[in-house]
């Protein structure tokens, strides 16, 4: 099969591509941005020397325009190409990046270097009428030492703000960084305008300090507004790093690891704190796995190791055995256990995710019809059942045939401990479904009540596997009745054991 290649410039670089391709764009536009001023100041000073020594008399100083057609040209349609060709570098060095991205780049770069320059020759416009003989001086000088160096890096973070860092997203630190800088440089200007407008008109230096200001002090302003904003985001998500590489590090061996809480009641330290707690209920659903599968592999391994014996000895010795039908009998009850065993661990396992979507049951026509079934099934042999239902229809949002595996484990475990009857009892107020099983056996002892409900469990009365069951009928009611937005208790009784499964009458359920 051949490799499939890609094109080039048609795929965004990942994160194990070289800093320097995934920024290229980024130092790129900065560096031809200060470039550009850096040609224009120095074109400008070369055309001034070129006209010759400055003049000594003043009125002829005022009179000569030493460099006015090329500070036209500069104004008018130099920006302009000046901004086209930094955007075209900032287009050609976006190679290998997607081209979406490279483009916002190439187009950011365009429109943050056109406004500076722009802004920057407007003051020489101004500056020009008012000393011709100083004005190129000051811009090769201002130019080169502030001008050049400020205008490549607001180019070059409007770059990266387009780019997103390489991946067509900014990360949430460069954007606070970008924000903070943009709105303090924004009312920086502004501020500066305002004075300036309030200042009469014939004071002729503040129209200096106003250009000087606004082109050098805005940017200079900005740039150190995003460095403390860097600086200050970087030691403020110190933790949530800390948290991430501890995270990072847990494994499914490792649970009981937990990230560090810093020592300040902020979002970052509830953070942490939410973390821990989720780790602690993942460690106890862990937990509760383990030792799930080992009660399982523990159950499993009994029956299966007397059916593997049974039937290895018959085969080992076969004259001795007389009645073939009977080991075969005892072997398909074994399977049948061990299939009883098998699908109620599948149940357990995969509840909520094979349940299907709930619907209206009535829970009385339920009770009625499982109280008849179970009247000929041989565990209630010598045993009176009882069904006691209201007239009406008492409807529970469910799921059918979760509501009867709940009724069939209730009367299975009531028909295995009682010694004369079994009563059922279904009952509506209008808020909550009550189903209410009782016996009247041994009961279940209060010190109980709460173990009965866990995996595998069986009280000193029911420890056979032949006719105790395997400890699941109970857990297994339990969770679907509280799947069902209900509960299963053991509620106190005169004689026996009394269990009681309550849902929301009529309401939608989770099952």
């Amino acid at each position: 099969m051949a490799e499939r290649r890609e094109r080039p410039g048609r795929t965004a670089p990942t994160a194990t591509t070289p800093r320097r391709r995934r920024y290229r764009p980024v130092w790129a536009s900065g560096l031809a941005a200060t470039l550009v001023v850096a040609a224009a100041v120095i074109w400008l000073e070369a055309r001034d020397r070129a006209v010759g020594p400055i003049p000594t008399a003043i009125p002829e100083m005022i009179a000569t325009d030493r460099v006015g057609p090329q500070i036209a040209f500069l104004a008018w349609p130099g920006c302009l190409l000046g901004a086209v060709g930094v955007g075209a570098v900032g287009w050609l060095a976006g190679r290998g990046h997607a081209p979406a991205a490279r483009l916002r780049a190439a187009a950011a770069a365009l429109l943050a270097s056109g406004a500076l320059l722009a802004t920057y020759t407007q003051w020489l416009v101004r500056e020009n009428p008012i000393k011709p003989w100083l004005v190129a001086e000051e811009a090769y000088r201002w130019g080169l030492m502030f001008i050049g160096p400020s205008t490549g890096l607001l180019t070059a973070a409007a770059a990266a703000a387009a780019l997103g860092g390489g991946a067509g997203r900014l990360p949430y630190r460069d954007r606070t960084v970008l924000v903070a800088a943009a709105t303090t440089g924004g009312l920086f200007a502004v501020t500066i305008e305002v004075l300036r407008r309030a200042q009469p008109e014939h004071q002729e230096p503040w129209t200096n300090t106003y250009w000087v200001t606004l082109i050098i002090g805005v940017p200079l302003v900005a740039l150190l507004t995003g460095l403390l904003v860097h600086v200050t985001a970087a030691r403020a998500l110190r933790p949530v790093e800390a948290i991430r590489r501890e995270l990072a590090d847990i494994t499914g061996q490792s649970l009981d690891r937990r990230v560090p809480v810093p020592p300040t009641d902020d979002v970052i330290g509830r953070l942490a704190e939410t973390t821990n707690d989720t780790l602690d209920r993942l460690e106890q659903a862990s937990a509760r796995q383990h030792q799930f599968v080992a009660d399982a592999a523990h159950e499993l391994r009994s029956p299966l190791a007397a059916l593997r014996a049974q039937l290895e000895t018959a085969l080992r010795h076969p004259d001795s055995v007389t009645d073939w039908p009977e080991v075969v009998a005892g072997a398909a009850a074994d399977v049948v256990r061990l299939q009883a065993l098998t699908d109620d661990l599948l149940l357990l396992a995969s509840h909520r995710a094979t349940a299907p979507a709930g619907e209206p049951v009535d829970l009385a026509a339920l009770a009625e019809d499982l109280v008849r079934e179970h009247e000929h099934l041989p565990d209630a042999t010598g045993l009176r059942l009882t069904c006691r239902i209201p007239a009406a229809p008492t409807l529970a949002h469910g799921n059918p045939t979760r509501l009867e595996r709940l009724l069939r484990n209730l009367l299975a475990n009531a028909c295995r401990h009682a010694e004369t009857r079994v009563d059922v009892t279904v009952e509506d107020d209008g808020t909550w479904t009550w189903l209410t099983v009782s016996d009247d056996g041994p009961g279940i002892p209060p010190a109980d009540r709460s173990r009965v409900f866990d995996r595998f469990t069986r009280l000193d009365a029911s420890r056979t596997r032949t006719s105790g069951g395997a400890g699941l009928g109970l857990p297994i009611a339990r969770d679907i009745a509280t799947h069902h937005r209900g509960t299963l208790t053991i509620e106190d009784s005169d004689h026996g054991a009394r269990l009681v499964a309550r849902f929301p009458a009529g309401a939608r359920s989770s099952c």
